[in-house]
């Protein structure tokens, strides 16, 4: 049978590994004030800096919960609260103490973050805010990964958003960073590290990039966390796969499937993982075992790749896995279940996620065609196991 979401928790929760759901583990993950820091580089224009973390009934003017004047900024990435949300408003303003300060075109550009599962999974929408905290204009939106990846050139922060065209700012903007992580097992932590340049719009081109192109190495890749071969489900097969068929788990996590791409008899597949929940994320294949006849044999996924469909795996032939070799007849045995494992961090003891499906014992062994080799990861075994 499938697992829902509130079992696996609870069963991680008991071996001590709650996933960053409560409100105390996503506070240890996020807030890391080092790593989450902006750096702000001026010219004659100075910029105040306050910010409010998860406020409730719009932002106390007269009482944030940081305030920065200078260069260096540490603007936090808030703790999540039990539904797995959380939210940063911050007041980008000129100080007027000795009188009106030249107005300021900034900019706003981003770091990639640490290659890691959780800069995939936490979904992040940054956008121009009304002085409550509301959000109004969207700046963008993605993981974690994909937004400091766009942000990556620069992008020109609208003194005022309420007009049509960038104005330069001469009195306050807001801006608010939502979070929503949704479900992670792991204990990592990730920051998403911006600079902020402000130029005199009297003395030069407001419009014009002040980070130069030639800055950026590369763009943020894409990137998970593989310590763990997690399995997660498993397909039994009654009757011949068909292409363009979703399959659901009979047994493993609720809100996963394998969508069937293509198919050359009842002895292989080729297939993508899918989720067919929304509050369930995306993991890449880490190993899939095909199940025929007494043995079963194993696709592991390809080194420095992370990938969601069988393309991803080291001995599929364009795309296909195949299930084991009959010795006797020399054919292929017809597939009895695919079990699929995904690519996991450790837990916060340090341990692997506990399978939540299994396999049949296996009887002798098949390798893959062309001769790779057999990952040796069996039901319940994960990476690193002995």
């Amino acid at each position: 049978m499938t697992m829902t979401r509130r079992r696996v928790l609870a069963a991680l929760v008991a071996v001590g590994g709650a996933g960053a759901l409560t409100e105390r583990t996503t506070g240890a993950v996020l807030r890391n004030r080092e790593q989450g820091s902006l750096d702000l580089s001026v010219g004659l224009v100075d910029l105040v800096v306050e910010y409010w973390e998860n406020p409730e009934d719009g932002v106390d003017r007269s009482n944030p919960d940081g305030i920065v004047d200078g260069q260096q900024l540490a603007v936090p990435i808030t703790s999540l609260t039990a539904d797995g949300r959380g939210r940063t408003v911050l007041r980008l303003s000129l100080p007027q103490d000795e009188g009106p300060n030249n107005p300021g075109s900034i900019w706003l550009r981003s770091d990639c973050p640490e290659k890691t599962t959780l800069a995939e999974l936490l979904q992040v929408t940054v956008s121009y805010a009304t002085a409550d905290g509301t959000p109004t204009t969207e700046i963008e939106r993605g993981s974690l990964r994909a937004v400091a990846d766009a942000l990556r050139g620069g992008r020109r922060i609208d003194g005022d958003p309420t007009t049509p065209e960038p104005d330069c700012l001469s009195d306050e903007v807001f801006l608010v960073v939502e979070y929503e992580l949704g479900t992670f097992l792991g204990s990592e932590t990730v920051s998403l590290p911006f600079s902020l340049v402000a130029t005199q719009c009297r003395n030069a081109d407001p419009g014009a990039n002040p980070f130069p192109a030639d800055a950026i190495d590369d763009r943020c890749r894409p990137a998970y966390s593989c310590d763990c071969c997690w399995t997660i489900g498993k397909v039994e097969v009654d009757a011949r796969l068909q292409s363009g068929q979703t399959y659901a788990f009979d047994e493993g996590l609720a809100g996963y499937a394998v969508h069937v791409t293509d198919t050359d008899g009842d002895s292989d597949v080729a297939f993508e993982l899918v989720t067919t929940d929304d509050d369930v994320p995306r993991l890449p294949l880490c190993d899939v075992a095909v199940k025929g006849g007494p043995p079963d044999v194993h696709y592991p996924r390809q080194d420095d790749t992370f990938g969601f469909d069988t393309n991803s795996l080291d001995g599929a032939i364009d795309g296909i896995v195949y299930a084991p070799e009959n010795p006797d007849s020399g054919e292929r045995y017809g597939i009895s279940y695919l079990l699929v494992s995904v690519c996991s961090p450790t837990l916060a003891d340090g341990t692997c996620p506990v399978p939540v499906a299994t396999g049949a014992a296996s009887v002798g062994g098949s390798k893959p065609p062309r001769g790779k080799p057999d990952t040796g990861l069996g039901a319940g075994k994960q990476e690193g196991d002995e």
